[in-house]
């Protein structure tokens, strides 16, 4: 913007903007994705961190204070036996069964029968932990939410609402061995290995002597009723000899103590359908919870939910963040990030006259570089158009607050240190002297409103030549028209004597800024990181490219206005 010498009308240039490369690149589809998701991760660790140790502590709490479960299982083979043709005896015929048959001695030794054989023998209705268990917190609060509605109906109808299983818990209740089985077979599993003839009986308990007991003394169960069985026909059958029923009379009373004392039958029962290939011993540590596996997936669990929620949210987030986003969602080539100036974070909003001086304030060394990256760049876009004299450069924002003024009034005073004289037109000022210290001169709406000739005067602020847009006069801003030709002259005049910046009006509001904007040579939009969203900078850009302006790039500030 210092380049080259003033021409001879002063007129001002129409530059095209520079083309970025960056935006002509190709989707990099799933790259893009997994690029879009690593971001999100990273933009909001600090949450995501949070969130992963509270799963993680959820998940520590949860293994603590969980009892451990230890688990015991007996392993029982199928094998089907009938009667001989030639002998009065029985041999084994493993042919017979197939698959539907192994399926439906799953559901006998799962059957109330056996259970119920092994509960009572066992005297398992004793136990503890298969009493009544005091209700959980979820289950007291849904409880009490319960009992606060029914007496809201009581107070409404003058009925009280019975709850639709009162029955069922008056009958546990009652019936406290009826509760204590349905813990027992909630506990008990039997499921088959694969697609063998192998089934496989196990038990849960938090007595580590206790899981062995009962698989060992369900499978003798087992045994048991298959055993009986064939006695019962032998005794009414005439074929069979008396040798022949106290065989099976001493397997049945060999089952029958196994299955009382929780082991295996202390002799073998070959003229059962099945027989015991693996005994149930007990466990040498707990099977339930699995702490290390818990941790593990609440780590996975809160690292992938947290980032899928980062990455939903920056999805739908439209707000400015980062430059290749500013770039992906405007077109726009975003031409310098303006940090948080040095000293400035954690500290109260500092005045409008000290925002005005922070390229000059000691520990401001990233700020001051980024407002001489912006000059920079304004001044490539200037020289690429191939344009003589200096610009007139415009800096707006769609809405207050973004840093339009900050970075104007930091621009003008980086230029005032390299020696030029600069004249800023400000939405925001309000000087309070002239350039000889006297009360300030008119405005730009002032001289412009009037019919005479009344000449621009600047104010003097730490050596930038100032003049305050608006007028003090409430009816005069109400009708000015920044497109009459005394404001192109007032321009041009300034622009004659130096360089001159443009703090616009915020682009959302009425066109004053628009009007404005048509005199400068180059636009700058300003967007405040986190709060400015990528739909206003779309539509700041699309009022000015109405009005015929070159905007030239954005500039994110990260800093407070």
């Amino acid at each position: 913007m210092m380049l080259g010498k003033p021409g001879a009308s002063g007129a001002p240039f129409r530059i095209l903007p520079l083309p970025d490369p960056h935006t002509s690149q190709a989707n990099d589809g799933p790259v893009a994705l997994l690029r879009t998701i690593g971001t999100a991760g990273l933009r909001h660790k600090g949450k995501l961190a949070v969130w992963v140790a509270l799963c993680l502590g959820a998940a520590f709490a949860y293994v603590r204070t969980t009892p451990p479960t230890y688990t015991a299982s007996a392993t029982v083979l199928l094998e089907p036996r009938r009667q001989g043709p030639s002998a009065a005896r029985e041999t084994a015929a493993p042919s017979s069964l197939d698959l539907n048959a192994a399926d439906s001695e799953l559901q006998v030794i799962r059957s109330e029968r056996l259970l119920s054989t092994v509960f009572d023998a066992l005297a398992l209705g004793d136990q503890s932990e298969l009493g009544p268990r005091p209700p959980g917190l979820l289950q007291t609060l849904t409880g009490r939410a319960a009992a606060a509605l029914r007496g809201i109906w009581t107070a409404l109808t003058g009925a009280a609402a019975q709850p639709a299983n009162q029955g069922a818990e008056a009958l546990l209740r009652v019936d406290p061995r009826r509760n204590a089985f349905e813990n027992f077979a909630r506990r008990f599993s039997a499921r088959r290995v694969g697609q063998s003839y192998v089934l496989e009986i196990a038990y849960s308990s938090a007595d580590p002597e206790l899981p062995a007991r009962v698989a060992n003394a369900a499978a003798s169960a087992y045994l048991l009723q298959s055993v009986a069985f064939k006695a019962d026909a032998a005794r009414s059958g005439a074929e069979f000899l008396q040798g022949r029923l106290d065989a099976l009379a001493a397997q049945v009373r060999a089952a029958n103590a196994a299955v009382r004392g929780g082991a295996l039958p202390a002799q073998p029962i070959p003229d059962a359908d099945a027989r015991i290939i693996g005994a149930a011993q007990a466990p040498l540590g707990p099977s339930a919870p699995h702490g290390s596996l818990i941790m593990a997936f609440a780590g996975v669990f809160g690292l992938l939910t947290g980032v899928f929620v980062a990455a939903l949210v920056s999805v739908f987030d439209r707000r400015v963040r980062s430059p290749q986003d500013l770039a992906r969602e405007t077109g726009l080539s975003c031409l310098v990030v303006v940090p948080e100036a040095g000293g400035q974070r954690g500290k109260a909003r500092i005045s409008a006259s000290d925002s005005a001086k922070l390229v000059t304030r000691e520990h401001a060394d990233s700020f001051a570089a980024a407002i001489r990256d912006l000059g920079t760049a304004i001044e490539i876009a200037w020289a690429a158009s191939r344009s003589e004299g200096r610009p007139v450069v415009a800096i707006g924002s769609w809405r207050r607050g973004a840093g339009a003024a900050l970075l104007t009034m930091n621009l003008a005073q980086l230029l005032n240190h390299r020696g030029r004289q600069v004249s800023v037109f400000s939405a925001d000022a309000s000087p309070a002297r002239g350039e000889d210290g006297g009360p300030a001169g008119p405005s730009l709406t002032d001289v412009i409103a009037s019919s005479s000739a009344v000449q621009a005067a600047y104010a003097n602020v730490d050596g930038v030549r100032l003049i305050p847009i608006r007028s003090a006069t409430p009816q005069l801003n109400r009708f000015v028209d920044f497109r009459d030709p005394r404001a192109a002259l007032v321009i041009s005049e300034a622009r004659q004597r130096g360089e001159v910046l443009i703090d616009l009006p915020p682009l959302g509001e009425p066109s004053d800024a628009v009007a404005l904007a048509t005199h400068a040579d180059i636009v700058v939009l300003v967007g405040a990181e986190g709060k400015t969203t990528y739909d206003e900078l779309n539509d700041a850009l699309a009022v000015l490219q109405r009005a015929g302006v070159t905007v030239i790039g954005a500039a994110i500030n990260r800093g407070r206005s």
